[in-house]
C-alpha cells in the first residue's frame, strides 16, 4: 500500500508546479507584448517590363516550377483565389484581393493561425537595355493573434528572407521565361 506524501514530500512538487505556471506566465506576458502584426518591404529592379513580371506573378499554377518553397498549387475554378501548399505540407490559402496593371494585392490565411496581405507595386524603371525594366516593391504584412504564435513565428520565420528569396526567385524565373530580356 501507498503512503500519502508527508509536507516534506510535497514541497518539490509544488515548487516545480510554482516554476511551471510561472514559465508559462512568462511567455504569455512576452508574447502579449509582441505586436501581433508585422511587416516587410522589398525592393529590386527586375530585367522585364511591367506587363511581363504581372503575368509571372500571376501564373500562380506555374509557382511550384520555381518557388522553392512551394510543392503545389491548387486554383478555385474563378481563378482568384488558390491554395499553396508548401514544401513542409503546409496549406495557405490566397485570395486576390485587387489588381491593376500596376498592383497586385493579395490576402492569404494559414491554418498555422495567421492571416496577412501581400501586394506587389510595378511600375517601369530605367531600362539598363532596350527590352525594358521594372520597379517592383513587394510589401507583406503577417499577423499572428495568439501570443505564442507571435513568439514562434520570430523564432522560426525570417520575413524579410522569404521576400527577397521570393523576389531572387522570380527574377530567375523571368530570365528562364524570356531570356533574351536579361
Amino acid at each position: 500500500m501507498t503512503q500519502p506524501m508527508s509536507g516534506a514530500d510535497m514541497k518539490p512538487v509544488l515548487l516545480i508546479g510554482i516554476a511551471v505556471v510561472l514559465l508559462i506566465g512568462a511567455v504569455l506576458a512576452i508574447g502579449s507584448a509582441l505586436p501581433a502584426t508585422r511587416a516587410v518591404t522589398t525592393t529590386r529592379t527586375l530585367p522585364a517590363p511591367p506587363a511581363l513580371v504581372h503575368a509571372t506573378i500571376l501564373d500562380v499554377s506555374a509557382q511550384p516550377d520555381w518557388r522553392s518553397r512551394v510543392r503545389a498549387v491548387e486554383v478555385d475554378a474563378t481563378g482568384t483565389s488558390w491554395t499553396e501548399v508548401t514544401r513542409s505540407g503546409e496549406r495557405i490559402r490566397f485570395q486576390l484581393a485587387s489588381q491593376a496593371p500596376d498592383r497586385i494585392t493579395l490576402t492569404f490565411e494559414s491554418p498555422h493561425g495567421y492571416t496577412g496581405r501581400w501586394e506587389a507595386r510595378l511600375s517601369a524603371a530605367d531600362a539598363p537595355t532596350s527590352a525594358g525594366a521594372t520597379a517592383i516593391t513587394v510589401q507583406e504584412q503577417a499577423t499572428t493573434p495568439a501570443p505564442i504564435g507571435r513568439i514562434i513565428s520570430r523564432l522560426l520565420f525570417d520575413q524579410q528572407a522569404f521576400a527577397t528569396i521570393y523576389l531572387d526567385e522570380l527574377a530567375a524565373e523571368i530570365a528562364r521565361r524570356h531570356p533574351s530580356r536579361t
